[in-house]
Parts: structure tokens; C-alpha cells; sequence
């Protein structure tokens, strides 16, 4: 079975920008300190915007590979940022240096751990759109 490597990079973004935005969520708001909105806007907001631009690319109603590695660089730098504050935050909830299992900073450690994966796979899709690889068929 075939497959398109821009669907499975585009699901991938789906996929562990979710799992990142669900870890962040699932900590409360007690303990969103500075720059958890800036994170969190970055995984919703890029999160739709990758939604919207496959199915809108899938439909055959928009598709243009300039702004697809525009947008992909754009979403990397986000994400980078995002990471960044999410481990400056997962530092400051790393208050029990002393035992295991911290929730507040295992989650806070996760999210900017998917994250990073995202912000990864958004620059592996910017180069391989860019190089005109994206629309490739995987072989079999």
C-alpha cells in the first residue's frame, strides 16, 4: 500500500501537536505560570491551521507548496518558542527534586517534549515540500 509522505507528516503534526496540547490542558491553572498562553496559543492555533490546510490541500480546493513551507517554517519557530517556555515551566514545577513522580512536571516535561517532536517533523515537512519531495509515493 502506497502512501503520501505530506499525509503522513501532516497526520504526524495532528497527532503529537494534540498529545502536546492535551498534556498542557490537563495542567491547572494554578500552576500556568508565565508564557503557558503563548504555548498554549501555538498548539491550538497550529494545530487548526495544519488541520485546515489538509483538508483543504486533500479536497483539491487549495493547494500551494510556497505557502506550505512558509507556513511550516512559521509553525517550527512557534513551536521552538513553545518548547522553550513549556521546559522553563516544567523547571519551575520540578519542586520534588527528592522522589519520582511529579504530575505537574511530568506533564509539563511531556508537553515540551511532543512539542519538540512536532516542531521537527514541521521543519522534515518545510524541507521536503521545499525540495518538492512531499508529494512523493512512499514505495510499498
Amino acid at each position: 500500500m502506497a502512501a503520501d509522505m505530506n499525509l503522513i507528516l501532516k497526520v504526524l503534526e495532528l497527532v503529537f501537536g494534540l498529545v502536546a496540547w492535551a498534556l498542557l490542558a490537563s495542567v491547572h491553572g494554578f500552576w500556568a505560570w508565565g508564557g503557558q498562553h503563548w504555548v498554549m496559543f501555538v498548539l491550538v492555533t497550529c494545530w487548526v491551521v495544519t488541520l485546515l490546510l489538509l483538508i483543504l490541500s486533500k479536497a483539491g480546493i487549495f493547494s500551494n507548496d510556497t505557502v506550505d513551507v512558509i507556513y511550516a517554517v512559521i509553525a517550527a519557530l512557534c513551536y521552538i518558542t513553545a518548547a522553550i517556555v513549556q521546559c522553563v515551566n516544567a523547571d519551575r514545577n520540578n519542586w520534588g527534586h527528592h522522589y519520582w513522580g511529579n504530575p505537574v512536571f511530568d506533564r509539563h516535561a511531556a508537553s515540551a517534549a511532543f512539542a519538540v517532536f512536532t516542531c521537527i517533523l514541521y521543519i522534515v515537512d518545510a524541507v521536503m515540500t521545499f525540495k518538492g519531495k512531499g508529494k512523493q509515493i512512499l514505495p510499498k
